[in-house]
């Protein structure tokens, strides 16, 4: 890979105006605006709570399904008087929590499997 630096004249003369100077700065305090509007925004979706029938919509389980997860304790909830509510972070992770795996996946396994167990004769 080359060295872009060192391929670089030795002195470099650069010539910036006060307009530059101003619009560049103009451009940082708007990006700057630009990601804490977006930080904002992820903060607050990973922050949501939704009552049951967003859930059922979000999942695709039926309200009587994720009635009968929460009665047995299996899927994270919250309840506020007769309501239930769910953070949409919280039932992503639980969502993915148990990952399947592809052949790939086995067959690694597999061969790891053999390398740390040899089979003695």
């Amino acid at each position: 890979m080359r060295n872009l630096i060192e391929e670089l004249p030795e002195q470099i003369s650069l010539t910036v105006t006060k307009q530059d100077l101003i619009e560049f700065a103009d451009y940082l305090i708007k990006e700057y605006a630009s990601l804490q509007r977006t930080e904002s925004a992820l903060e607050h979706d990973l922050k949501k709570a939704i009552d049951i029938n967003e859930v059922a919509a979000y999942t695709g389980f039926s309200r009587s399904y994720i009635y009968k997860l929460t009665s047995g304790g299996l899927i994270p909830h919250y309840k506020r008087g007769k309501r239930l509510y769910f953070k949409t972070k919280e039932l992503e992770e639980w969502l993915t929590e148990n990952r399947g795996f592809n052949l790939a996946d086995i067959e690694k396994q597999a061969s790891d499997y053999i390398m740390r167990n040899p089979r003695r004769f």
